[in-house]
């Protein structure tokens, strides 16, 4: 996927500092100690241009991916008791978003509330059991560079070391090629490109790779 042109306002800081959490079971909530409506945010900055060629309203849009978020297949990167990072994964036949019929009529009007929960049970991907797939990585704008994603993607190969998972895998889109530059630096390979040409044209990309990285079983 493909991130916004954006300010050049960064923030360096000690990564001693930031904490990764992840795998929030209900009742837990309280483990983040702040508002996930942050986490949203920083998913919508990242990849608003893919976002907004299907739901043009930033509120509701946000509105809804709020909705949808699944605490226990989200990791979050925090600093000083703010979400700065989120790895949204996709394992055991469950997603970090899910996009219910009911939360989406909230928003819309019925015709496009049918739309969009067919668009968005469509878009994921069917994987192995023993797969770990990262749909989505963002990082808040102003802390970018300090390897937050770095550290998310290695709890998350971690997590699936500990859990019995063999691979985790992602997607990077075409526009994007720092982002699979980090990648292949951190073990991931290349292992097919999905080409959509013209179609995904609006949302700033025309194909992704298809990135794995294999994990070690936990011995």
């Amino acid at each position: 996927m493909s991130e916004e042109s954006i300010p050049d306002i960064k923030k360096v800081v000690n990564k001693s500092n930031i904490r990764i959490i992840g795998n929030i079971q209900p009742g837990e909530v309280y483990r983040i100690g702040c508002s996930i409506e942050k986490a949203v945010e920083i998913l919508y900055e990242a990849f608003s241009r893919k976002i907004s060629a299907l739901i043009k309203s930033r509120e509701k849009a946000i509105e809804i991916h709020k909705r949808a978020l699944k605490l226990p297949y989200v990791f979050f990167a925090l600093l000083d008791g703010e979400i700065i990072g989120i790895a949204g994964l996709h394992y055991s036949n469950q997603s970090f978003l899910e996009f219910r019929y009911t939360d989406i009529r909230k928003s819309f009007n019925p015709f496009k509330s049918v739309f969009y929960y067919f668009v968005f049970r469509m878009v994921v991907p069917k994987i192995g059991k023993d797969v770990i797939r990262i749909d989505s990585l963002a990082v808040d704008v102003h802390f970018r560079g300090n390897g937050v994603g770095t550290m998310l993607i290695e709890e998350v190969c971690e997590f699936a070391r500990k859990n019995g998972f063999r691979e985790v895998m992602l997607e990077v889109v075409d526009t994007n090629p720092r982002a699979k530059a980090l990648y292949e630096r951190l073990g991931f390979v290349q292992k097919k490109v999905k080409k959509y040409y013209f179609l995904t044209r609006s949302a700033g990309f025309s194909s992704e790779s298809i990135m794995s990285r294999q994990i070690e079983a936990n011995t």
